[in-house]
């Protein structure tokens, strides 16, 4: 997806830093998901929730935007890793 379109389709609130994603901050995603949470220079980094359009979500640590650290996976069904 090119950044025009990105921009269009996605949405935050939130704090900036150098123009960037920085602090705390809500992501929207086009689908319905969103991430609620910390940002470090544009990525998710610290603690936040991603919720999925289909129920699922996963409360924890992020580091450059990928889940890293303790955190806790949950399924629409009730099931949790």
């Amino acid at each position: 997806m090119d950044e025009r379109n990105r921009k269009r389709t996605h949405k935050y609130e939130g704090h900036f830093e150098h123009d960037e994603f920085h602090g705390q901050g809500t992501y929207y995603y086009a689908d319905g998901g969103k991430y609620v949470g910390e940002f470090n220079e544009g990525n998710k980094h610290g603690q936040g929730t991603r919720y999925w359009p289909d129920g699922d979500k996963y409360i924890g640590q992020w580091k450059d935007d990928k889940k890293q650290g303790q955190g806790t996976y949950y399924f629409t069904d009730g099931k949790r890793t």
